[in-house]
């Protein structure tokens, strides 16, 4: 123990000890001290891409040119022409240097000329079709704001319905035009005199073996109802078996061209009895045909078999 200490000329001091330490708390308990976040990290190429494209005017003119020329590139049957009238255009503008003055604006221009030939080869339905799709994407994009893709799904189904309706007409009438021309090209077909057709129908039947001859006498010559009565006498599963299986029993080609037979005048046409047919030589140069009613054809240009009676079987 420390002695007591004196101060000079005083009474002793008496030793006082020094108080203990203070006790330290704890740490209170909770989440260590939070620091600075960290960085983000860099965009990706993409993203920086992207992001450029849908700031400026030209990124923006770039993708709504792009984006309607692919929207619109199904609607025009996938023609491949709007495509290469746009491609066109470009080499002609880098051939005659303007592409320097128009600077990075030449590709959205060449966009606008495909987007053009597309248009042209498209209804206005399948251009409301085109945007209406286009507004549903963006929409999509903007997920779970729904509202513009909400009011792009309504308009797709609009559009899409008017579209379909519109295409059926379209497709209606051109099965009308090809009815109509089909009933025309009929006026090319037969004979233009009633006593021709006799002649015609047995020479090209004498040269049946012959590649186009049996198509001659199905296709040209006879109408729909001879043709099948034709090929029921003859006992064929078809027309052009039929002219084959006749040429077949001919025996001299040219006396058979050149038969006779009786016939009988009508207002509109002949009725010829082939069942007499008769050759100058005595001897047959073929088999008998049958009874054959010639009249017009539906346009009546020409003469045709309308209709055909087989041979009655001799007794």
């Amino acid at each position: 123990m420390d002695e007591p200490r004196s101060t000079p000329g005083g009474p002793p001091v008496p030793w006082t000890p020094a108080p203990p330490p203070a006790p330290v708390d704890p740490a209170p308990a909770g989440p260590p001290p939070v620091g600075p976040p960290p960085a983000d990290p860099p965009p990706s190429r993409a993203q920086v891409v992207w992001k450029r494209l849908t700031r400026t005017p030209y990124g923006t003119a770039s993708l709504g040119v792009g984006a309607t020329a692919l929207l619109l590139t199904p609607f025009s049957g996938w023609s491949p022409w709007p495509w290469l009238a746009g491609v066109a255009v470009l080499v002609l503008l880098a051939l005659l240097r303007v592409d320097r003055l128009l600077g990075r604006w030449v590709w959205p221009l060449g966009g606008l000329v495909v987007v053009a030939g597309l248009m042209l080869s498209t209804t206005p339905w399948a251009w409301a079709l085109a945007a209406s799709i286009g507004v549903l994407v963006a929409g999509l994009l903007r997920l779970p704001a729904w509202r513009l893709a909400a009011v792009g799904g309504v308009l797709c189904l609009l559009s899409g319905a008017a579209y379909a309706w519109v295409s059926a007409q379209e497709a209606q009438v051109t099965a009308q035009e090809q009815a109509r021309t089909q009933e025309e090209s009929k006026g090319l077909q037969g004979v233009p005199a009633p006593t021709r057709l006799l002649p015609t129908l047995l020479n090209r039947i004498a040269y049946g073996d012959r590649p186009e001859a049996p198509g001659a006498v199905c296709d040209n010559l006879l109408a729909a109802p001879a043709r099948t009565a034709f090929v029921a006498s003859v006992g064929a599963p078809d027309c052009l078996t039929a002219v084959r299986t006749v040429t077949a029993e001919i025996v001299d080609r040219n006396e058979y061209a050149d038969a006779q037979a009786p016939t009988m005048e009508r207002a509109d046409g002949l009725v010829v009895d082939a069942c007499a047919l008769t050759w100058e030589d005595a001897a047959p140069a073929g088999p008998q045909l049958g009874v054959l009613t010639v009249g017009r054809e539906p346009t009546g240009q020409s003469y045709v078999v309308t209709a055909f009676t087989a041979c009655a079987s001799p007794s």
